[in-house]
């Protein structure tokens, strides 16, 4: 078997692109700047961004469920081949948040069928 894994790793304005729809859906309408963004891990280890810009530090950090979706969203957007059986989950690059896409293909190799 073979296991392909891939980072996609959003830049600070990229990833505000990408949660345009979702702040605007929680009535955040104004330019919010990448900078603004920031991206931690929970309790729980599941990542999470927090608007940092002035008048928005009240509001709850934005889950994984709903990042998750915002950057698939993004991704499907932009023509991002994102297969349809992968495994897909979130993590932390740095500071930047990357959408990482495993799959897995073939059949799992017998022992020393490899020919060398």
């Amino acid at each position: 078997m073979i296991l392909e894994s891939r980072s996609i790793i959003f830049s600070h304005d990229e990833l505000a692109t990408a949660l345009r729809p979702l702040l605007e859906q929680k009535g955040i309408f104004d330019e919010i700047a990448g900078e603004a963004l920031k991206a931690s891990l929970d309790e729980e280890g599941e990542v999470q961004v927090k608007v940092t810009a002035d008048g928005y530090d009240e509001m709850a950090p934005m889950n994984s469920r709903e990042v998750g979706v915002a950057v698939l969203n993004h991704c499907i957007d932009k023509g991002i081949p994102l297969p349809r059986g992968s495994y897909k989950e979130l993590a932390l690059r740095g500071d930047h948040i990357a959408l990482i896409v495993r799959l897995q293909t073939g059949e799992p190799e017998a022992a020393g069928a490899m020919g060398f």
